[in-house]
């Protein structure tokens, strides 16, 4: 191998292949992540093939050119290479789950979404390595994209039909698709705005601007009604203020912001067309309108304010001297303040307390779909489905029960029908679904990335600080939050995180040696054409399965098997191309060899209650009661609040 010097890439015009690469590397990021902000389909996985595969393909071309010497290899402390090892690890864990997975075909898309994650990680290293003031440019482009899905969402509410269930749905979730993981975007992009709004070093029309995506952001945090998202936001905004060097400015900027956005917010929860589900288009629309009207005069009220303030914050900054500690004395006063209103408003401050944490415990109590859910303090079903994340994990202490398997491991033990994908916290979900060897993992990852986040906002100074401190706000946000939800399912939300570790992992660290690895650089490709069969495969194989499915219903089943056969050859992991196979056999009249695929389909996937509850619905069709009997008890088993318990009622059993 042989090491060439190279020297530190600045922002600027091009001036080399080298720094020609890394705007293509920075343009690439950007893209991408708008295109998982916009376009990321919530938590499906075909979103995920097309953004994640070409995420991949960019970063796997970044190792090339830094293995073949045209640009520079990032310089990562132990911390930050230990990170990223610890996320591959957690990636390379998850696939082999597979193996023991009670769904192995949702493993496998955990273990693409997982690829996809570090092709992200590593392409914030690579920005970082390639740009000296990298952490600016992530922080502005991050926040601009950030304030872009929150003006698409709040245009939403302007114009209904803007986006699918608009006219329907109350909640604010588009484009995240997520009431809570907009939210969350929202709690992100406080922090970003506040590093803009308080630094003198910026003109003053950006600074307004930013004190308007305060506003905005408090405003679609609100209309979301996610208590968690306010929780974290407020947590978020809290640390900014305690350790800012610019606490009077950042209080200041807050006191514009969003004591507007709460009255504007209040004002629309009284608005049937802005609050409530399965209103009239016409209400929708109408209320819609005065909505748009009222951001727009608050708005731009909020702007005015703004741009006047900051045009005689030199004559007002010596008024005002804070500590540290003031800081705190006035958080501790604001939180006795919030206490003492309960007190107030719910009576003796013990009974209070006892009731909300058996409202906090409730496994069926549900906060329901409107503004009233704010006051509310019970977790809709989130204790019961920690508990239920726990048992599995003292059941399978080792390996769990395989990465994304909560929705069909739980059901042996669930008490209640709510329906859940993971249980609302990554930690107990990587504990279930990957045992103690995940969990660790995961927990080394943590703990390097905040070592590594850290150390990266000591190191930088001035403008870098400010945008060091904001980016690793942002992913404390993302941190608190995903102990309450499922954000990792979501690339809108994991995808930008990934960026900014990566950035702050390889920032304000010394230009690394280029290298010259030609055949590691190869391998690199190869690595990247296997993960981006491995992302397809799965998507192939579930349109083939749509197109058997739809050659049965025009009565074709020789088309249902052949695309069948494809879906198996793509996807041998999943049950539904054997299912789909049954039904063609079924079809063209063929019930022996459809009994073959239903039994294969139960030996591909034996503890999952579908399989044999298929097998036992096929067998009762075909005038087997007895047997049918047996293999409908075995899937009531697996899930005893499922459908086969409903037909073995039926059945007198």
């Amino acid at each position: 191998m042989t090491v060439v010097a190279s020297r530190p890439m600045r922002a600027g015009l091009p001036r080399d292949r080298g720094e020609l690469a890394g705007w293509g590397f920075l343009a690439a990021a950007a893209a991408l992540i708008a295109l998982a902000l916009f376009a990321g389909g919530g938590s499906t996985y075909g979103p995920l093939v097309g953004v994640g595969g070409a995420a991949v393909l960019v970063a796997a071309v970044a190792l090339a050119l830094a293995l073949f010497g045209v640009i520079p290899w990032p310089s990562l402390d132990r911390e930050g290479l230990a990170c990223l090892a610890l996320l591959a690890g957690l990636v390379v864990w998850i696939g082999f789950s597979v193996l023991w997975s009670v769904v192995p075909d949702r493993s496998w898309e955990y273990f693409n979404r997982g690829i996809v994650y570090l092709a992200f990680a590593l392409l914030g290293v690579f920005i970082a390595a390639t740009f000296a003031d990298a952490l600016r440019l992530v922080s502005a482009g991050l926040t601009v994209l950030l304030s872009a899905v929150i003006a698409w969402a709040l245009a939403g509410k302007v114009v209904p039909a803007l986006f699918p269930d608009g006219e329907r749905i109350a909640r604010l979730r588009d484009p995240i698709d997520y009431w809570n993981g907009l939210a969350l975007v929202a709690a992100m992009a406080l922090p970003l705005g506040l590093s803009f709004a308080v630094r003198r070093e910026y003109p003053r029309a950006v600074r307004t601007a930013a004190v308007v995506l305060l506003f905005a952001a408090g405003v679609a945090l609100l209309l979301t009604y996610s208590r968690g998202g306010v929780v974290v936001a407020l947590l978020v905004i809290g640390a900014y203020v305690a350790f800012s060097t610019q606490r009077v400015e950042s209080v200041a900027a807050l006191l514009i912001a969003l004591p507007p956005a709460i009255a504007v917010s209040a004002w629309a929860f009284t608005q049937p067309g802005i609050s409530s589900d399965l209103q009239p288009a016409s209400v929708r629309e109408m209320d819609g309108l005065q909505f748009g009207l009222a951001l727009l005069v608050v708005g731009s009220a909020v702007a005015a304010v703004a741009y006047y303030v900051l045009g005689q914050e030199e004559r007002w900054r010596p008024r005002f001297r804070w500590s540290l500690s003031g800081a705190w004395l006035a958080a501790g006063a604001a939180v006795a303040l919030l206490v003492a209103v309960l007190a107030v408003s719910r009576g003796d401050p013990i009974d209070w307390a006892r009731d909300g944490f058996r409202e906090f415990t409730n496994p069926v109590s549900q906060a329901g779909t409107n503004p009233e859910r704010l006051r509310e303090f019970n977790l809709n079903s989130r204790w019961t489905w920690w508990e239920e994340a726990w048992t599995l994990f003292t059941d399978d202490p080792v390996g769990g029960t395989g990465a994304g398997a909560f929705a069909v491991a739980r059901r042996p033990i669930r008490i209640n029908t709510t329906f859940a994908t993971e249980p609302h916290n990554l930690a107990l979900q990587f504990l279930a679904e990957t045992g103690l060897v995940g969990f660790l993992l995961f927990a080394g990852l943590v703990g390097t990335a905040v070592v590594s986040v850290v150390r990266a906002v000591r190191r930088a100074a001035g403008l870098d600080a400010a945008a060091a401190s904001a980016l690793a706000l942002a992913l404390l946000a993302y941190l608190l939050h995903a102990l309450i939800d499922y954000d990792w399912d979501f690339l809108a939300l994991t995808a930008p995180v990934m960026v900014v570790l990566g950035v702050l992992l390889a920032s304000g660290r010394p230009a690394g040696a280029t290298r010259r690895a030609p055949l590691w650089a190869a391998g690199a490709i190869l690595v990247a054409v296997a993960s981006l069969y491995s992302l397809a495969a799965p998507w192939f194989a579930t349109r083939a399965v749509d197109d058997a499915f739809a050659a049965i219903d025009r009565d074709d089943p020789q088309a249902a098997l052949d695309a069948a056969r494809r879906a198996r050859t793509l996807n041998p992991l999943a049950i539904e191309p054997l299912l789909v196979t049954a039904a063609a056999e079924e079809a063209r009249g063929d019930g022996r060899s459809a009994l073959v695929r239903y039994v294969q389909a139960v030996e591909l996937q034996p503890l999952n209650w579908r399989t044999w509850y298929e097998l036992g619905r096929f067998e009762l069709r075909t005038g087997r009661e007895e047997r049918a009997i047996r293999h409908l008890e075995r899937a009531r088993e697996l899930d005893p609040l499922g459908p086969a318990n409903d037909v073995l009622i039926a059945l007198g059993h």
